[in-house]
């Protein structure tokens, strides 16, 4: 795999656009999870932090289509740049508006919008820059690079805002950008495409275009069982994360006794690794049904969840924190279980012809999955506490894994003698 690794690395194009993607999502997760407990620290409140989910989630679905119009019609190596270098201008307004939530909450959907301009062309430079022998190796770094970004940016955030202080860590978050930028803007002219005059006539009825194939391809994919399934089981597992995440400081806090700046090693770094333990799982038992594994994988969440939130009762045992770091693997290896396995069939389930559209409305649903139920979780906790709303949480997916298996057992017909 490292040999495979180091043979698309020597792509020149390449090599910058994988700088650029690892300096950006690193900056990106550190400095999502340090407005987190940036935030948690000024409010106190479960449900400001959710506030801050829905305005990092909310961009993807105004902007989603739009942005791929944008990337069909401009050079990538200019969306990437531009989008960088206004990342890091972005940033900079969090050290005058650092300790205003509102102003926090509308820089941090503005850096989201500009992000969602970046993903598109990112991910349509690959097959530009790489020959199509090496797609496979190109897509395998990317992607394992996105969850080792995200999880080494999300434990490191807290830890980082405690040595180096809110400024400092923005102050870190502009060089990275400033990295990405240069990356990008040092790529040579790999896209040919002859750029698109925009005017907003044109603009108009692009949008007019892609509304009237968006409508018609969600009423395909909803008569699609095996793609809209998958569907919902993905969103589902973005809608857990999203409700950890929101839980994750209180519950570090007032429960786990941890200093909500650690909250990232103590819990996020256990769970990352759990994911990859999942991921290999999941390759390893490739020839089971994928939709069994994701079935046990949504208990195996409601499990983890449950003993996680019973910490109190075994809190007193001398092996307690090891105990909890296994319950929190477990939910490491279950939401990694969710994603894969529903990813996999969304794949496999649907046609080449309407694969955009199903990841369009694949994406759309995870971010609103991801966003708006975690202000329900929020407002739990704050209204009774972070034990009883990670405990409810727990149940209703447990029941909601029960249901997923009484749902696909056969039925028994009863025929009159």
């Amino acid at each position: 795999m490292s040999n495979t690794f180091v043979g698309v690395l020597k792509y020149k194009n390449f090599s910058k656009l994988w700088v650029s993607q690892i300096t950006s999502q690193v900056a990106l997760h550190m400095l999502n999870f340090a407005l987190v407990l940036h935030i948690y620290e000024l409010t106190h409140s479960n449900a400001s932090i959710s506030l801050v989910l829905i305005a990092s989630a909310i961009p993807s679905v105004i902007f989603g289509s739009f942005s791929g119009v944008m990337a069909d019609r401009l050079k990538f190596k200019n969306i990437l740049t531009y989008t960088n270098f206004l990342r890091f201008l972005a940033v900079l307004l969090l050290f005058v508006a650092k300790d205003n939530v509102l102003a926090v909450l509308e820089i941090i959907f503005i850096i989201s919008s500009i992000t969602q301009f970046f993903a598109p062309a990112e991910m349509s430079s690959i097959p530009v820059i790489v020959p199509k022998e090496k797609l496979v190796s190109a897509n395998s770094l990317t992607m394992t690079t996105m969850y080792i970004t995200l999880i080494v940016g999300y434990s490191i955030a807290g830890p980082l805002l405690n040595v180096l202080t809110a400024n400092g860590l923005f102050l870190l978050c502009c060089l990275l950008y400033l990295i990405a930028t240069w990356s990008t803007n040092s790529m040579s002219n790999y896209d040919k495409k002859e750029v698109q005059k925009i005017s907003i006539s044109t603009l108009a009825k692009d949008l007019e275009n892609i509304w009237r194939e968006m409508t018609v391809g969600i009423k395909s994919i909803r008569a699609n069982r095996k793609v809209i399934d998958p569907i919902f089981k993905l969103a589902f597992g973005w809608m857990v994360l999203g409700a950890f995440i929101v839980l994750m400081p209180s519950f570090g806090e007032k429960v786990l006794h941890i200093n909500p700046r650690y909250i990232g090693p103590a819990i996020i770094g256990p769970a990352g690794f759990g994911m990859l333990i999942g991921s290999y799982l999941v390759d390893k038992f490739k020839k089971l049904d994928l939709k069994k594994i994701t079935k046990f994988s949504i208990m195996l969440i409601g499990i983890a969840l449950l003993l996680i939130s019973f910490y109190k009762i075994y809190q007193d045992l001398s092996w307690s924190r090891p105990l909890n770091v296994f319950f929190i693997i477990m939910l490491g290896i279950g939401c990694s279980g969710v994603y894969i396995s529903a990813q996999t069939l969304i794949h496999l389930n649907s046609g080449s012809d309407e694969r955009g559209k199903v990841f369009g409305l694949s994406t759309m649903l995870t971010n609103l999955a991801l966003s708006i139920p975690t202000l329900f979780v929020g407002g739990l906790a704050d209204l009774t506490s972070p034990f009883v709303a990670m405990l409810i949480l727990s149940c209703l997916i447990i029941l909601y894994g029960v249901y997923q298996f009484q749902r696909s057992r056969p039925k028994i017909e009863l025929v009159a003698a």
